[in-house]
């Protein structure tokens, strides 16, 4: 079955960053063009707007300069992302602050080079072979992405906030009522399951609380994930709880279901091969920890939409 025709086409995140950034000017009292110039003296080369922008923030990039200026509704928690390029090595930009401009927060990143996942998501799902390879490799680099925060830990210790057991447990206590029986079995298993998350040997570590597939970037002509942006919302939580968002290079969600590429058991396969090997060896017990925290995370993302949505995510998602 082919997939691909679920993915939003570039057409349409073209659309959502015109809004996007005609609400930001609005919202703050700024002239587009103002802002611009103010990046092109930055940068010292004429700027455009990159081709995805977020809700908070208005992102243009040089001509010749290999980076970019965000303007920002709010600060970057700076010391997170320093800390997110020690444990993610490179597939983490540089950053800088550079102040103020008008009301918002001025940062230079590195660019990051190739489309975001979302504009090609639909070519990578398509049946022709050369794009199975393509998708296996940024599978692959998802893969060492994750791994990277289980052999980078920090020297020191990185402490969750207080209360975020009770805080896990509430969020399972409000997922929809009534799911079918198979769900909530696996439901109850991790609600059961999840102090040993905080056990004390099990990593804390930084992650990235929002990889979706408009935050990563790709090369299309071979696959390899070119770096991750839009760290603003990263958490230190239990190891795995972000591995619920492998699943984007893996399907497609719409507004009423979650269609997987038809290879996805070997691309699922793949990612786990290589996680593991990049990880060595990691004892049952913290095996079955990582599938709690993945499982919990799937729950946290989809478990609290509304009944028939809840219902048709997880069953696609925990089921398998």
């Amino acid at each position: 079955m082919d997939v691909s025709g679920y993915a939003a086409k570039p057409e349409a995140y073209d659309s959502l960053s015109a809004y996007q950034i005609a609400e930001f000017c609005n919202e703050h009292g700024l002239a587009r063009d103002e802002i611009d110039h103010f990046a092109a003296n930055l940068l010292g080369s004429p700027v455009s707007a990159t081709p995805v922008q977020g809700a908070t923030s208005y992102t243009v990039c040089g001509d010749k300069a290999g980076r970019v200026v965000q303007f920002r509704r709010s600060q970057l928690p700076m010391r997170k992302i320093e800390v997110a390029r020690q444990i993610y090595e490179d597939f983490v930009p540089e950053c800088k602050s550079q102040g103020m401009f008008g009301p918002v927060h001025v940062y230079v990143a590195n660019l990051v080079p190739g489309p975001a996942f979302c504009r090609v998501r639909s070519q990578f799902f398509s049946p022709a072979p050369t794009m199975e390879q393509r998708l296996q490799q940024t599978v692959q680099d998802f893969a060492r992405f994750f791994a990277s925060a289980w052999i980078n830990k920090p020297a020191h210790t990185l402490e969750p906030p207080p209360g975020l057991l009770g805080e896990y447990s509430k969020i399972l206590d409000e997922v929809s009522p009534d799911l079918p029986a198979q769900l909530q079995a696996k439901l109850d298993d991790v609600r059961q399951e999840l102090p040993r998350l905080f056990r004390s040997s099990y990593p804390m570590v930084l992650q990235h609380d929002d990889l979706l597939e408009n935050n990563f970037h790709v090369d299309e002509t071979t696959g390899h994930i070119t770096g991750i942006v839009d760290w603003a919302d990263a958490k230190i939580a239990p190891f795995g709880v972000s591995l619920a968002n492998m699943e984007v290079v893996l399907g497609i969600q719409t507004r009423t279901n979650w269609y997987f590429h038809p290879n996805h058991h070997s691309l699922r396969k793949l990612f786990w091969k290589t996680f593991y090997r990049v990880t060595g060896y990691i004892s049952k017990d913290d095996r079955r920890s990582i599938e709690v925290a993945r499982l919990f995370g799937l729950f946290r993302e989809h478990g609290r939409e509304e009944k028939e949505h809840a219902i048709a995510y997880l069953s696609a998602l925990c089921l398998l």
